[in-house]
């Protein structure tokens, strides 16, 4: 789910898979970026900014993150296509959890998710001015009080007095990752067709997002997953209209025989393929976002279903502004958990790794 990165070389973008091959990404990411040449900078920019590192030498797990500290180091400039942001509010993602626990020391960008306000244009960039509010989502690492954004991966934040600038940052990745695949399983669909869709977990990130998009893109019924009456509840407010709690029954065995159109398997457990084929219809499609559960694509499909392993996110600020009238108009909602200072990452990540969030973690300077 962690999106694949990108590195600058003049107006030239070059993706890398990110988690094989963090360290050397990083590096020749660093190595490769040619900062602007004419950079516009708003007034009162520092010439330092706190940023969260992974300390040298100490290793995260998954249950201490005491490796996560804090370092000042110098506000990063611009490269060519790039913005500099004066960071809002970044999230917590299991993927970022991942990302930590399962590559070394030293690693030293981190956060993904960003709201914030421009403060520097770097050459290439005419979409954004010094003062707009932006969203989407960075390699450069969010975990700061400035960081380095892509122009051409981010887009005009939402602008709603009910969703302020410091909340609608915890939304980009889980918001493109859910867009990304319901539009890949054919939404939106038409009303006449009376889609049915499940969405395997329904309370994280990807869930309680992916239900409020299957509704906004006319699915009928919304059939998800999670535990507890009050999850169940708030499952039931964003529009689900069947859920189960994953701890009494498997969410396939309610489901009769060739009843649901899509399933947007986003938790990924071993064998929910297998089980998922028996409730799709001829026609259907099962999407798998792989992440931590290491759940596959089912070795003996049903004729006429369709399979998709969604793969990784590519970050695009043309599904921002899709996403951005869904927020604007109070279609989509962000649901923000807890919130934590800069200063206590570690806490943040901490609740992310228990396995209870409900929504989203934000990370605030």
């Amino acid at each position: 789910r962690r999106p694949l990165p990108r590195m600058s070389l003049s107006a030239d973008t070059i993706m890398l898979n990110r988690l094989p091959y963090t360290l050397f990404v990083l590096l020749l990411a660093e190595s490769c970026r040619e900062v602007s040449s004419a950079v516009k900078y708003a007034d009162g920019v520092p010439s330092t900014t706190r940023a969260v590192r992974v300390a040298k030498g100490v290793k995260c797990t998954r249950t201490d993150f005491s490796c996560l500290v804090i370092e000042t180091i110098d506000t990063p400039k611009p490269a060519f296509g790039e913005v500099l942001v004066n960071v809002s509010t970044s999230s917590v993602n299991p993927s970022d959890v991942d990302f930590v626990v399962g590559n070394a020391a030293g690693i030293d960008k981190l956060g993904v998710d960003f709201s914030g306000t421009v403060v520097a244009v770097g050459d290439g960039c005419s979409k954004f001015k010094i003062g707009d509010a932006i969203w989407g989502m960075t390699i450069s690492g969010a975990y700061a009080d400035y960081t380095t954004a892509i122009c051409a991966e981010s887009g005009h934040a939402p602008q709603t007095d009910s969703v302020p600038l410091n909340v609608v940052g915890t939304l980009p990745e889980v918001a493109e990752t859910s867009h990304n695949c319901l539009t890949k399983c054919g939404a939106p669909w038409d009303r006449s067709r009376n889609i049915s869709a499940v969405i395997t977990s329904g309370s994280g990130g990807t869930g309680f997002v992916g239900i409020q998009l299957a509704k906004i893109f006319n699915t009928a019924t919304v059939i998800t997953s999670t535990s507890g009456a009050a999850n169940i509840d708030f499952c039931k407010s964003l529009g689900a209209d069947i859920v189960t709690d994953y701890k009494v029954q498997d969410i396939f065995s309610v489901l009769a025989n060739d009843s649901v159109d899509v399933v947007f398997d986003n938790y990924g457990a071993p064998g929910s393929a297998d089980k998922a084929m028996r409730v799709l219809r001829s026609g259907g499609v099962y999407l798998l976002l792989p992440g931590g559960e290491d759940g596959k694509l089912s070795k003996h499909p049903k004729p006429g279903v369709k399979q998709i392993n969604f793969g990784e996110l590519i970050p695009s600020a043309s599904c921002l502004n899709d996403l951005k009238p869904f927020v604007e108009r109070g279609a989509l909602k962000p649901h923000v958990y807890a919130t934590f200072p800069i200063t206590n990452v570690s806490g943040a990540f901490a609740t992310s790794a228990s396995g209870v969030t409900v929504g989203k973690i934000s990370i605030v300077p």
